[in-house]
């Protein structure tokens, strides 16, 4: 799977981080939401370039095709697009309602990366968009457990992808 789809590897390390990142927010509390989701992104952005620039991101893989860069580039697009949408629509951006859309359109991305990135992206972003939509639905959900689990989820779908590029 992994020559298939050669953006597998450094789209796996880079969701451990983020997910990390989420994990370490819910469980330090509310206060500590963004700050990890910040710090998880950085440290994913860092890796990303240590890889791009030592190639160790594609070892063995090969580079992808033209179509998966254009996906790539489409599902960054929509994300920016659907978060400016949310941004408008939800104006209290500490509120729940704000955040769960957020992970929702995350999920929606993942969608579009299942193009570039493979299945595993395409089903973790099924199971983003189940977990943010239940807690739109069903607010008495507590709001960190869904933060937890998006974070959850994005640990098992990159450790899955960086282990299945190998």
């Amino acid at each position: 799977m992994a020559r298939t789809f050669p953006l597998m590897r450094g789209g796996g390390a880079l969701l451990v981080l983020v997910g990390l990142g989420l994990v370490v927010g819910g469980l330090g509390g509310r206060h500590w939401f963004l700050p990890g989701l910040i710090t998880g992104a950085a440290l994913a952005i860092l890796v990303m370039m240590v890889g791009g620039i030592t190639k160790t991101i594609f070892d063995g893989l090969g580079y992808p095709a033209i179509y998966q860069y254009v996906a790539f580039g489409v599902g960054v697009v929509a994300e920016v697009g659907l978060v400016n949408l949310v941004v408008a629509k939800v104006p209290d951006r500490d509120s729940r309602e704000f955040w769960l859309w957020i992970l929702l359109v995350v999920g929606v991305h993942f969608l579009i990366l299942a193009f570039s990135h493979g299945p595993i992206c395409g089903l973790l972003g099924l199971l983003c968009i189940l977990n943010a939509g239940l807690g739109l639905l069903v607010p008495g959900i507590p709001y960190r457990l869904l933060w937890i689990t998006d974070g959850v989820l994005k640990i098992a779908a990159g450790s899955s992808m960086v282990w299945l590029s190998y």
